[in-house]
């Protein structure tokens, strides 16, 4: 008598079976192709072996690495992209610059004042064109700070509104940072206000930026900015 459970697991195993001739078919095919790997390597020695099966291995999309590490500041060219938007605008006398560094990063750098009202320093970059990053979660960066908190402005657009999200830093720490896009909300002028929600299909530009009432030097270096799924 067969159970309903053996029916199924002879109907699989079934399926696996082969004929003697089959069989021993495959078995001199598996042969033959060992000796030809064989050969292939007294030939051709052991390099072109491993480039032939390199060449075998399935393709990664060239922009999968590229677009998970969307900003790479071990290109220490990478930081001419960037440009400096402070205080300056509104009175203020406060600094700030992005710099390569010898540790294959970049140091965003500079002193907040509070003089003429001012207190926040930025640097930002531009997308042309712009970043598609609705098929991921967030914003992934690995930086190593001060100990202060720094935000992240994102764009659809150049007007006045924009979106942000926050993190606190480790003093002297690498650490990596994950910034969900539900974390970002929409400011005018360093004010949350109500907005439409930031449209991930269309990204324009990325600042990062130091105010909350930090006055003095800070630093905060950052190896790579990225993206994350969950």
């Amino acid at each position: 008598m067969h159970t309903a459970g053996q029916s199924r697991y002879n109907e699989r195993s079934t399926r696996h079976e082969c004929g003697g001739m089959e069989c021993g078919l495959m078995m001199r095919s598996v042969i033959v192709a060992g000796v030809i790997g064989l050969v292939w390597v007294l030939m051709n020695g052991a390099a072109a072996l491993e480039d032939f099966l390199a060449a075998q291995r399935p393709a990664v999309a060239p922009d999968a690495e590229q677009e998970w590490a969307m900003i790479d500041f071990r290109d220490a060219t990478a930081v001419e992209a960037w440009y400096s938007v402070n205080d300056g605008v509104m009175g203020g006398i406060s600094q700030s610059a992005l710099l390569a560094t010898d540790d294959q990063s970049a140091l965003f750098t500079g002193t907040i004042r509070f003089d003429n009202n001012g207190g926040f320093a930025t640097v930002q970059t531009n997308f042309d064109p712009a970043r598609n990053l609705s098929m991921y979660d967030g914003l992934r960066l690995l930086v190593r700070g001060d100990g202060k908190r720094y935000g992240v402005y994102l764009r659809n657009d150049f007007r006045s509104l924009v979106y942000q999200a926050t993190f606190v830093t480790e003093r002297g720490a690498w650490q990596e940072v994950r910034l969900p896009w539900r974390d970002f909300a929409p400011t005018r002028f360093g004010r949350t206000v109500l907005g439409p929600a930031l449209d991930t299909s269309l990204i324009r530009s990325m600042s990062l930026l130091i105010e909350f009432k930090q006055e003095g030097p800070f630093a905060l270096e950052v190896r790579h900015v990225g993206v994350f799924e969950e």
